[in-house]
């Protein structure tokens, strides 16, 4: 099994973290390329950034694609997410979408704890977009740039967990860190808090390995349809 792993973001240090945290969890006898697009900006923290994320994916898609068995978009905003999955033949999951779908397993209600303040309003409407507005219990922001996120891993660690007590007097029972450049973070703010914590470009790899084995497919019918 052949899985290509996508940082949208051009930050060679936060594509380096994403491949420590597959190589960690993936089966043995699976094959794994983590890179990022050669066009786009380094953090993406607005929908413009987005934008130009998903235009340097959806490029590297049409060169790439049809070498893996699944492909994953590990940026929580999941910029280019349909479009990559209307043209590819194989499965495509983002880190955000599986993340909080895999949530309402694990508890009745989840928070995001995103990076920025202007991440906040996007992934309300990103909630939103998916359907997945009624057991959100807040996205809450450490206040952080998505890079410095990344960067500072104490610092960060310590807001999550302060952000994180505030999402459980929210009602949380599960949260998701909001941000690919946290991964890794889990295990510690889990450990403080007593709280399922969702590391979701683990959990996104390791649903992506488990689709690719059943042979599950996605559907072509309707929104995915491939362009004529």
């Amino acid at each position: 099994m052949r899985l290509l792993v996508i940082n949208p973001n051009t930050s060679a240090a936060m594509t380096k973290d994403i491949r420590e945290t597959i190589e960690r969890v993936k089966h043995s006898d699976t094959s794994i390329t983590v890179v990022s697009p050669d066009f786009g900006p380094e953090g993406l923290e607005s929908f413009y950034d987005y934008t130009l994320s998903a235009f340097g994916l959806c490029r590297l898609l049409q060169k790439e694609k049809e070498q893996y068995d699944g492909i994953l978009i590990a940026c929580y905003g999941d910029p280019g997410l349909y479009a990559a999955k209307e043209i590819c033949t194989c499965p495509v999951l983002g880190i955000a979408e599986t993340s909080i779908a895999l949530s309402l397993l694990m508890g009745s209600s989840y928070a995001v704890l995103a990076a920025s303040e202007k991440a906040v309003p996007m992934m309300e409407n990103m909630v939103a977009q998916y359907g997945m507005r009624e057991r959100c219990a807040g996205i809450i922001s450490l206040n952080m740039g998505v890079l410095d996120a990344e960067a500072n891993r104490e610092e960060t660690i310590r807001c999550l967990i302060e952000k994180g007590r505030e999402a459980i007097g929210k009602g949380a029972e599960v949260l998701i860190l909001g941000c690919a450049g946290m991964t890794g973070f889990a295990d510690s703010v889990q450990a403080e808090l007593g709280i399922t914590v969702i590391d979701p470009v683990e959990i996104a790899f390791r649903t992506l390995e488990m689709i690719c084995e059943g042979g599950f497919s996605i559907s072509k019918k309707g929104l995915y349809k491939t362009p004529d």
